[in-house]
Formats: C-alpha cells, sequence, structure tokens
C-alpha cells in the first residue's frame, strides 16, 4: 500500500464517499486536529492509516454508521462512546434536549429523568449545563445500553443517577420536575438503510411507532410533581397521534409543539394539569 499519499490526494480519492460532516467527523478523530482541513495538503498518511481509513471506507460504503465504525458521536458539542448496543445521538435530539434546558431554567427544576437515556447523552448534557443546582435520573431497559450510559458518565465526570427498568418500574412512587424522553418510535415497516445497524430495541414501536409514546403520556403524569413537565421526542407524523393520545389522558396541558432543524415536528412540551 502506498505509504506516500498525501491526506488531500486520499480526499480527493475516497471523500465522495462520505457525508460532508461524516468526512469532517472522521478526519478530526483519525488526526485529533480540529484544523486537519487547512493542513491536509502537508499531512502524509503512514500505511496503518491508511489501511484504517480504507477500512473504514469500505464499511461506511455498506451503510454502516460512522459512529459505530468510530465508537463516537458528538451531541451538544460534546462526545460520547456508542456502539451497537445504543442509538446514535443525532440532532434532532439536541433540539429536544435545548427545549428541556430551558423549561428546567425558566421553571428552577431540580429534579430530572432521562428515560429511555441509551448513551445517556440527553442526561449528562443537562447534568452539564446545570451542574450541582439539579438531580439527574437517567433509565433503560438495555443492559448493554447501561454499559455504555456508565463509560459515558465516568468520561464526563458527572453524577447520575442510572437505573435498569422498563419504564417506570424502577421509579414506584418517585416523583420529578420533569421528565425527558427520547423512546423507541419507528415503525416496523421503516427499519431500514442504516438503521439497520441501530439496536432494534431502541427504535422498533409496532407498526406505527406510536406505542411507546402513548405507554409514556398515559403513565408519566403518576411520575411528575404538581406542574411537573414533560418533554418527549417523536416522529414527524405523530403530531395527531400524540394528540389523540392527549385528548383521551386528560392530564395535561400542551405547552409546545417542537420543531427540528428542518422544521418538522418532532415532539412535544407538556405541563402536568393542576390535581391531574
Amino acid at each position: 500500500m502506498d505509504s506516500n499519499m498525501k491526506l488531500n490526494e486520499w480526499i480527493a480519492e475516497s471523500g465522495n464517499n462520505f457525508t460532508c460532516s461524516d468526512l469532517q467527523f472522521l478526519l478530526r478523530q483519525f488526526f485529533c486536529d480540529k484544523d486537519i482541513f487547512l493542513k491536509q495538503k502537508d499531512t502524509l498518511l503512514d500505511s496503518n492509516r491508511l489501511e484504517s481509513l480504507n477500512k473504514i471506507k469500505k464499511e461506511y460504503k455498506k451503510g454502516v454508521p460512522l459512529a459505530y465504525l468510530l465508537g463516537k458521536e458528538e451531541f451538544f458539542g460534546l462526545e460520547f462512546n456508542v456502539n451497537p448496543a445504543v442509538l446514535i445521538p443525532r440532532q434532532d435530539t439536541e433540539v429536544i434536549t435545548e427545549k428541556a434546558i430551558k423549561v428546567i431554567r425558566d421553571n428552577n427544576l431540580t429534579q430530572v429523568l432521562d428515560l429511555c437515556c441509551g448513551a445517556a447523552n440527553i442526561a449528562i448534557t443537562i447534568k452539564k449545563f446545570f451542574k450541582d443546582k439539579i438531580k439527574v435520573w437517567a433509565s433503560d431497559i438495555s443492559v448493554k445500553a447501561l454499559t455504555v450510559a456508565k463509560s459515558n458518565i465516568k468520561h464526563h465526570g458527572v453524577k447520575i443517577n442510572l437505573r435498569k427498568g422498563n419504564l417506570f418500574s424502577v421509579f414506584s412512587g418517585k416523583k420529578f420536575d420533569i421528565i425527558v424522553s427520547n423512546p423507541p418510535y419507528v415503525g416496523k415497516p421503516e427499519i431500514k438503510g442504516s438503521l439497520k445497524y441501530e439496536p432494534k430495541i431502541a427504535l422498533e414501536a409496532g407498526m406505527d411507532g406510536t406505542c411507546f409514546l402513548e405507554k409514556i403520556i398515559k403513565n408519566a403524569h403518576l411520575h411528575l410533581k404538581e406542574k411537573g413537565f414533560l418533554v418527549i421526542e417523536a416522529g414527524y407524523k405523530h403530531k395527531k397521534p400524540i394528540n389523540s393520545i392527549l385528548e383521551k389522558t386528560g392530564k395535561y396541558e400542551i405547552i409546545e409543539y417542537i420543531r427540528d432543524y428542518g422544521g418538522n415536528f418532532r415532539g412535544v412540551v407538556l405541563k402536568k394539569k393542576n390535581h391531574g
């Protein structure tokens, strides 16, 4: 293998296999250098690095997400360990987290639950933002996901109360000021392409993607203090079904519909009604 290849030559030859943001993330990870694109003309690739980059390119072309190939993903400007046991943190969830931070700040909330936490990126981001002003719990049903969450909690040096359990089963009698959740919400027929590499347990929610949204909305009020909040992520098609669930439940007022960066429906901020 040619060990005299320059980085700009590899980019010219292979770069179009990657999305622009993935290529930048890949090279920043490989060279531990945020300015690598400015230096690419002078950067020589040794044979090991060249071989590794080409291996990643080969798997990436098959559809394997880059985050799993690198074992890392960025979320809210922070770096998180990921593997195929957890959902890859996404920009859509940054929007949900941002809303949760605003609700916590505006209402001086202190007791926070990240339900279906996966890599614990929501819980850790919120905890780092407020530090000792808040207490954060995070839970997931998957032992493998909780192992990744633990590694991220350690990496970021924060205190999070981690629990294993199915939705609210481990929080009997416990009430929070705010519950934030990015639950499974993908319909079975929609799990295709790169989603096939992500954990089914974190994605699949029946045929239309609403079964966990429904379970959470129907039960969250029992685990919220008076005037507590529920901030939940959902699919762009789920505004109508969520409104229907809310109508039947009658326990919340809708504070805000959340839109993602593309302007699509992505979730909702709910407030528990008094004596709800």
